[in-house]
């Protein structure tokens, strides 16, 4: 016998049908603690800055990460954005290397590693939060461009060993005790070999645990429109995610992820009644 939807559940499945089944996991309300971090590469040359500004501000972060920030850029997001957070540190690199922390909480810039083969750095920092001390690897691994500066298909095959190697180099720096974000612009889809890598030392991503479909990047030419699942947040096993979601707004040509997260509650334990 046909079973009669509710309009609440019509309206689910169409919402479902339209993102092409891209919802993997119901999104969970916060019931203590929580922290929003949004990872944003913001694009160096500053294209609609104005609507860049105006997506971090929806995002309503607690934490915000950057890539691709200039000193331009510095003057300009804590000109804006100094009211909102408290807690704002840069670090700059040639044409698009620079990364930036803006933070509700205080922040402890703790290195800048950047490894054999890489373009830019990765940069390592410390959270202190409603959870207790996050530390947080902030990354933007090679683009697929070629020793030659070669842009390409072959060049994003040529480069797919650079990125891994770029990420066990850093994740050699982390400590395995402390609660933990790597998040940023990893140049590289969902199955990468560095997101790969990354799962199986125990990080879950996020965006892929809630959406597995809609794009983080897009590039016009004069022809097409292409589009990639370039950006992500990883978090480690004493984590939970409530939340993952791209915001397809701002100026840049990457979008923005947000992710909220609580810490990991422990198993509730059956009481002992002494029955095997």
């Amino acid at each position: 016998m046909p079973t009669r939807l509710s309009a609440h559940h019509w309206a689910l499945l169409l919402a479902l049908a339209a993102a092409g089944c891209a919802r993997t996991r119901e999104f969970e309300q916060p019931t203590g603690p929580h922290i929003r971090v949004l990872t944003y590469n913001v694009n160096w040359g500053m294209p609609q800055r104005a609507q860049t500004l105006a997506a971090i501000r929806e995002a309503r972060a607690d934490v915000v990460c950057l890539q691709e920030t200039t000193r331009e850029w510095e003057r300009i997001l804590r000109q804006e954005l100094s009211p909102s957070y408290a807690h704002t540190h840069f670090v700059h690199g040639g044409g698009a290397g620079g990364q930036a922390i803006l933070s509700r909480w205080p922040v402890e810039v703790l290195r800048a590693v950047r490894p054999t083969g890489a373009f830019f750095h990765g940069w390592f920092v410390e959270l202190q939060t409603p959870l207790g001390p996050v530390q947080v690897l902030g990354v933007h691994l090679r683009p697929p461009v070629d020793d030659q500066g070669r842009f390409g298909v072959s060049a994003y095959f040529a480069t797919k060993d650079v990125r891994l190697k770029e990420v066990q180099a850093l994740h050699a720096h982390l400590r395995p005790d402390t609660p933990t974000l790597i998040l940023g612009d990893f140049n590289e889809k969902d199955n990468g070999p560095a997101l790969k890598w990354l799962r199986k030392q125990g990080f879950t991503d996020a965006l892929r645990e809630f959406d597995r479909k809609t794009r983080t990047w897009q590039w016009h030419t004069s022809t097409i429109t292409l589009r990639g699942r370039l950006d992500h947040i990883l978090y480690s096993e004493q984590l939970h995610a409530l939340e993952a979601r791209v915001i397809p707004k701002g100026g840049s040509d990457h979008f923005p992820v947000l992710a909220i997260l609580e810490k990991r509650r422990a198993p509730a334990h059956s009481p002992n009644t002494g029955v095997p």
